[in-house]
């Protein structure tokens, strides 16, 4: 099998970034990782470039309407999408939908396993934002979208998930809503708290039920107060639960962006909620580096979880090493996939290469190479 061999001037690792590596892959697998003194030893063509690159491993975006504004209710949409996702750096995503109906569910699952081998990344499934959320604080989200906690109803949403079903979200003060968390969690679906109105306590009931995972904090319900933080404050200080956070530069100031962080960034996710366009509910507007509705309702992002990293390592006291954790790893722990968001010898080859302004230059999936920019010249010996 042939190998290909990357220079790496910094390595993102578990702990502190490894300098001036080479990575040598050997089919989807990382063969090793070695001292860059080590190059005298391999053939100049198993090289990629002559080029040091930093090196991450591909982020999981765990919360991700569409992109590049594509419907996402088609395979060939779906799969153009990723690749918008993956030419960014993700190598694996949840698609974020909205609760129209059982059949509508059963339709968006099929299409996930239709176009996961298609795909330039690793499709998990999907993430459903309802049908179980306060309508005072459901945003963007369809009122049509959303409707009480019926019990008998949660077998028929699992079934229609056909095992594609991941994350749901649910918020967790409405009558019915801890019996609801707990029963999704008995299925083997992670529950997320959001688009909620509910006091620190509901949020920690919901925890106690099972819930382990904070949707967008800060967005989508009740805002801090000093004496009732509510899922903010719980978000933040419950240690059963990680939090997303969307660091496009509207959904958070950036001084909300780093109070958030600095309370929490071991168990910090980040997401994009790119709903640019996807395929549920209103179309919503571009305008000011944002997605808007027609009322001017906020309705989600429109950049790559990439955009959010790099305004992440800006922040005082962040570093790259930093962002890509709640990028990749962060992520991958939530939803226990061991083999990604980490870079290790004989792990999977899903990488980032980055040049030092941190542009994207080069994304492997697999140990293939799925995206290059035009700037980059295929390489010549």
């Amino acid at each position: 099998m042939k190998r290909r061999i990357i220079r790496a001037r910094a390595l993102a690792t578990e702990g502190r970034p490894l300098e001036d590596k080479l990575i040598v892959l050997s089919g989807k697998k990382i063969e090793s990782i070695l001292p860059a003194t080590a190059a005298g030893r391999f053939d100049r063509r198993d090289f990629i470039s002559s080029r040091s690159y930093l090196v991450f491993p591909g982020l999981v975006d765990i919360h991700c309407h569409g992109g590049g504004d594509l419907n996402t209710n088609t395979v060939a949409g779906l799969r153009a999408a990723a690749y918008f996702h993956a030419s960014h750096g993700t190598t694996a995503m949840l698609l974020s939908i909205f609760f129209k109906s059982c059949d509508d569910l059963s339709k968006m699952a099929g299409l996930v396993k239709a176009a996961r081998s298609l795909a330039p990344l690793h499709l998990l499934g999907l993430h459903l934002e309802g049908p179980y959320l306060n309508p005072v604080a459901r945003g963007s989200i369809p009122s049509d979208c959303l409707c009480p906690v019926k019990l008998r109803d949660i077998p028929k949403i699992v079934q229609a998930g056909q095992g594609e079903l991941k994350v749901i979200t649910i918020a967790p003060e409405l009558p019915q809503a801890e019996r609801a968390i707990s029963a999704f969690r008995k299925a083997g679906v992670i529950v997320a708290l959001g688009h909620s109105m509910a006091t620190v306590a509901q949020a920690r009931a919901g925890a106690d039920m099972g819930a382990t995972l904070v949707t967008h904090l800060g967005n989508g319900m009740r805002p801090f107060h000093q004496r009732e933080p509510g899922l903010i404050g719980a978000g933040l200080s419950e240690p059963r639960l990680a939090a997303e956070i969307i660091a496009d530069g509207h959904h958070l100031a950036p001084e909300t962006l780093s109070m958030f962080l600095r309370g929490k960034v071991g168990d910090m996710v980040l997401v994009s909620d790119c709903r640019w366009s996807g395929g549920s509910g209103e179309k919503p507007a571009v305008k000011e580096g944002a997605a808007y509705l027609a009322d001017n309702t906020l309705a989600g992002g429109i950049y790559p979880a990439w955009k959010g990293l790099r305004t992440i390592a800006s922040l005082p006291g962040m570093s790259i090493w930093d962002a890509v954790r709640l990028a990749a790893r962060n992520p991958a722990r939530v939803l226990k996939k061991r083999g990604l968001g980490r870079i290790s010898v004989n792990g999977r080859a899903d990488l980032v290469l980055a040049g030092p302004d941190l542009s994207v230059q080069r994304v492997f999936f697999g140990g293939q190479e799925i995206f290059r920019p035009i700037s980059q010249p295929v390489k010549k010996l």
